[in-house]
């Protein structure tokens, strides 16, 4: 026997397909609304502001924590960092946001319509969150092991990608690639019981929304059978419970990839957090005019140790527990010097004494421990750091190149300058440097790319691009630490000619293992075990320091 539809019937249809149609219209307008917001906010203004947050802390922090931490970890923590923050904002955009209205907007409806079956539902919702609260406490920590983890192979892949000639050069790629394997198998042990533990939880949950939906379902239909409720609103009843459950299990996909999210998002905060060490003074004194006087009293500083559990370092290693990774090293003792201005100074003695901490500390890369350091009678502390930098011109034993011009890595240092410096200007440093000796050669000049780390050029070559780029900001003190130690004779002689020439007029620190690169200084400091073993000009010291006097006499027999 068929039962006859009343007016009751189609009017209870119409109204729940009225209000069906309208949450299909809000979830139509809504992905609308979210997509014009993923164009206009998300996929260019959120990730230049994510970039710039980034790269402001990561050059807020000092060169002295950059050496104590690991370069790689640090772009793996900042790389993860803003592809989460972007990856959670857009989920919260895509997913979260769509997920909640479509079930809370039918439970809204059902709990004023069939409040019974709303009830189950609200129920199901509240007992779905906190299982899952629950076992995100649980879950998160280890998904942060496994990010450290991660850092690790990438840190590892990353040396070996930077060091490819080293592999190379001694047929070491099957090593490379087994030792990448294994970190890579060491990660995917640790993994799989994480997320193998993962997929139980979220199936587990998936059975409560089944087994509620059904129930859901079973009470809409006893409720119509009874005729509490209208057989149309039956039908919405159903759509209902099956819109806001079906949606809800939607939140285990959300969980999993939030999850993912949070342990290098935890990180990257970390990173954001880390305080710098070197820090501007809030009222900082200008430097109008740098006479270039440097005076070190009674300085001694020690290297702090690399430490386990820092966001900059890899802190992975089993049994953490936030200690020191290595013991402090000592690199100078109670050191007191003067250097007036316009002189040329070289600091002289074996690998490890101290001469380049010197560099480092007149660069404000790291205060001293104990001490003072004085420019023009100012203690280093109290000065502008950026401005100092800008008035010293170096020149390490490595000079590092940009993928760029000529022009933009000669240029570099000049604070935003580089357009108003002329071609004479160019043209003087080429001179001075000498660079000009092979600039001829260049297919375009000034607007030649040198390539990545500056490959189409030799290591002198370089080693002068390094000149020209530290004499091109005019400065008043000039370093080279170690400038002329990896180059051939020849290239030595002319580089150490460009540092007699570039050098007058200016304070000079000239750092060297090569004796004859500090003959003609107008003071040499020998330094021993990061104290100063002797002063003086190359003659005086030949003849009263038997320190001087071995390593003249170690380099004669080496020669």
């Amino acid at each position: 026997m068929v039962t006859a539809v009343t007016k009751s019937d189609v009017k209870s249809f119409i109204v729940a397909i009225s209000i069906w149609a309208f949450l299909m219209c809000l979830r139509g307008g809504t992905f609308y609304l979210r997509d014009r917001i993923e164009i206009k906010n998300l996929d260019y203004d959120l990730t230049r502001f994510l970039s710039k947050i980034s790269m402001e802390k990561f050059f807020s922090i000092s060169m002295g924590q950059h050496h104590v931490g690991h370069s790689i970890i640090k772009r793996s923590v900042m790389s993860k960092g803003e592809s989460s923050v972007h990856g959670i904002v857009s989920m919260a955009v895509y997913d979260f946001i769509p997920t909640i209205l479509m079930i809370l907007m039918p439970l809204g409806f059902l709990m004023v319509k069939v409040p019974l079956v709303g009830i189950c539902v609200l129920v199901t919702v509240v007992l779905f969150s906190i299982y899952t609260i629950k076992y995100n406490t649980k879950f998160v920590p280890k998904l942060r092991e496994l990010d450290t983890a991660s850092n690790v192979v990438s840190k590892k892949q990353g040396e070996f990608i930077e060091n490819a000639d080293v592999v190379y050069v001694n047929a070491q790629e099957e090593r490379v690639r087994e030792e990448c394997d294994e970190e890579n198998a060491s990660q995917a042990f640790k993994g799989k019981p994480v997320w193998l533990s993962y997929i139980g939880w979220i199936h587990s949950g998936l059975l409560l929304i089944w087994l509620s939906q059904t129930v859901a379902v079973l009470l809409c239909g006893y409720l119509a059978y009874k005729g509490k409720i209208a057989s149309g609103m039956f039908v919405t009843a159903y759509m209902w419970v099956s819109s806001s459950l079906g949606t809800l299990s939607n939140i285990g996909r959300i969980q999993r990839n939030l999850a993912k999210s949070l342990a290098p998002l935890n990180k990257y905060f970390e990173f954001l957090d880390y305080e710098p060490d070197i820090v501007m003074p809030k009222k900082p004194i200008s430097i109008s005019y740098l006479k270039g006087r440097i005076e070190f009293m009674g300085v001694s500083f020690t290297y702090s140790p690399r430490t386990k559990g820092s966001t900059l370092n890899d802190d992975a290693d089993e049994g953490h527990d936030g200690k020191e990774a290595s013991p402090e090293i000592p690199a100078l003792k109670d050191v007191s010097f003067v250097l007036d201005g316009g002189k040329r100074y070289a600091f002289v003695g074996k690998s490890g004494a101290g001469k380049s901490t010197l560099v480092g500390l007149i660069l404000r890369a790291f205060d001293p421990q104990e001490g003072q350091i004085l420019v023009d009678g100012v203690d280093l502390r109290m000065l502008d750091y950026r401005e100092l930098r800008r008035n010293v011109g170096l020149v390490p034993q490595e000079v590092s190149m940009f993928d760029g011009t000529m022009r933009y890595n000669v240029t570099f240092g000049m604070n935003g300058l580089a357009e108003k410096v002329t071609e004479e200007e160019l043209n003087r440093v080429a001179k001075l440097s000498r660079v000009s000796e092979f600039f001829g050669k260049l297919e375009k000049g000034w607007d030649t790319i040198i390539g990545e780390r500056g490959i189409k050029l030799s290591g002198g070559q370089r080693q002068r691009v390094g000149i020209a780029r530290a004499l091109i900001k005019n400065p008043h003190i000039l370093i080279f630490d170690e400038a002329t130690s990896s180059l051939d004779t020849e290239n030595e002689a002319q580089i150490r000619e460009s540092i007699r020439e570039a050098s007058v007029g200016k304070t000079t620190i000239i750092i060297a293992h090569r004796l004859a690169t500090v003959r003609d200084a107008d003071k040499i400091f020998v330094f021993d075990e990061g104290k100063i073993v002797g002063e003086g000009s190359h003659e005086s010291l030949l003849q009263t320091n038997e320190y001087y006097q071995r390593l003249v006499h170690n380099q004669v027999i080496m020669a």
